[in-house]
């Protein structure tokens, strides 16, 4: 019988795949794209909170953006790398936290539309990589 680490691995493996979102990991322009399935966690903060009230912190979900990457695939995730997901949604990696049973995890803040255009337009986005993720 498996131990419950083991149980514990497979489980958050059959959570990753129901979930996974394909990208492209890239570290800067001209970085080598990666073509990656990581979870995106974006940031549930309760709108009844105010400021400095602390009466409903059992509300506040999450407090940052995160992506989770699986470590076969990306081996460690570097400060400032983008992670595409289309034309219109990418976000930059920011602290990552170290391994755990096989995934890491990173805090990503959005870039504007404005700035992935821009970004898009400095790269090559054709090959089989970029398929179904750049129209």
């Amino acid at each position: 019988m498996a131990g419950w680490r083991e149980q514990k691995r497979k489980s958050l493996g059959d959570i990753h795949e129901t979930f996974e979102i394909p990208a492209v990991y890239l570290t800067h322009a001209a970085g080598t794209p990666v073509r990656v399935n990581v979870r995106l966690h974006k940031a549930q903060i309760n709108q009844q909170n105010k400021d400095g009230d602390f009466g409903q912190a059992a509300t506040l979900l999450d407090l940052t953006n995160r992506i989770i990457f699986p470590q076969t695939v990306v081996p460690k995730v570097f400060h400032n790398a983008y992670v595409i997901f289309g034309n219109s949604e990418a976000y930059r990696t920011g602290p990552s936290k170290p391994e755990r049973e096989g995934y890491l995890w990173a805090e990503v803040s959005e870039v504007s539309q404005a700035d992935l255009t821009t970004f898009l337009g400095t790269i090559d986005t054709s090959g089989p990589i970029w398929e179904g993720i750049v129209s």
